[in-house]
């Protein structure tokens, strides 16, 4: 295993490179302010909201209905409820993107595209033996049919 910063060898179970103190391994987990648990509240709020406003507008219509309100008041509430349950979902669920884009910006992927990403030099130890170039098929018969041709003239 090599250092990713400066490409030292490693011995298996560090933390921290001993040539440059560059930490290895896994980010350190989300604590309670960061965006990855920030987006699971989100989530779980949104979750609670749909289940128990869904539940709570059952009930509400049903009290209306048992108390002879008028069915065109009883469709005018529900929608008013609906729009409002909606309304909630949908601003939570706006704030999801941005969080999901700190959250990988804070690990270090947005705006990095393969192209930008620059591996460091390797080192003489980190290097390969030297191997002989493979002959390229289009060569090799080239070479056969400047043959065969030279053969026939």
């Amino acid at each position: 295993m090599y250092c990713s910063k400066c490409g030292k060898s490693l011995e298996p179970g560090l933390k921290y490179c001993n040539a440059c103190g560059n930490r290895l391994g896994l980010e350190p987990e989300d604590k309670h302010g960061t965006p990855g648990k920030m987006l699971d509240n989100i989530l779980t709020t949104l979750f609670l909201v749909v289940m128990f406003g869904l539940g709570i507008l059952v009930g509400l219509v049903a009290v209306l209905l048992g108390n002879a309100v008028r069915t065109e008041v009883v469709m005018i509430i529900v929608i008013a409820y609906l729009a409002a349950v909606f309304g909630i979902c949908f601003s939570l669920v706006r704030q999801v993107p941005k969080l999901i884009d700190a959250r990988l910006k804070g690990a270090g992927y947005v705006g990095e595209t393969q192209a930008d990403r620059e591996l460091p030099p390797r080192t003489t130890a980190q290097l390969e033996e030297y191997r002989e170039p493979v002959g390229s098929v289009t060569d090799h018969t080239t070479r056969t049919l400047m043959n065969t041709a030279t053969r026939r003239d």
